[in-house]
């Protein structure tokens, strides 16, 4: 049985194939920091999930609602204000009506 390669071009072949097979120090090196940036950035990115998982329900919403709730009771309380105020006014005039009734009609 022979061989149709010779043993030189065999030898050439796998000293070729190793020398490109070996890892330039300048990728294994670039390949490292790679590596070491992806765990800080999996690891940040963790921490921000776990933020995100913390933050409160959005409550816009209910904030507005609450906003033109204030706003209807400021409106009610000023209304309020202007009925107590005439009421006041009314109940001095009977005051002095009454206070011009006793005067005009003592008894005796």
């Amino acid at each position: 049985m022979t061989f149709p390669y010779r043993p030189l071009s065999i030898i050439m072949l796998l000293s070729l194939c190793g020398l490109s097979c070996s890892e330039d120090p300048k990728l294994v090196e670039k390949r490292e920091q790679q590596k070491a940036e992806i765990a800080r950035l999996k690891g940040e990115l963790a921490l921000i999930e776990e933020k995100l998982k913390s933050i409160p329900p959005d409550v816009t919403e209910q904030l507005a609602e609450a906003k033109t709730l204030a706003e209807k009771q400021t409106a009610e309380a000023a209304q309020l204000q202007t009925e107590v105020t005439a009421l006041e006014a009314r109940k001095s005039a009977i005051k002095s009506e009454f206070e011009a009734y006793q005067a005009k009609y003592q008894l005796k």
